[in-house]
């Protein structure tokens, strides 16, 4: 969340969207990140290995 206020961490993203999202979602940031991150980490073997066949 320390880097979320920081407007140099993923300068590309709106963070009116994300906290809208949030809010959209009845859930505070932090419960957002961390239901990402769980997203993200249920399919990190598959991005792995298509990045591997994309750097080849």
């Amino acid at each position: 969340k320390k880097k979320f206020k920081d407007k140099k961490f993923a300068a590309g993203c709106s963070r009116d969207v994300i906290r809208t999202g949030a809010e959209r979602l009845g859930w505070e940031l932090e419960k957002l990140f961390g239901q990402t991150i769980l997203a993200m980490r249920s399919c990190e073997s598959d991005v792995n290995s298509f990045m591997e066949t994309y750097q080849a």
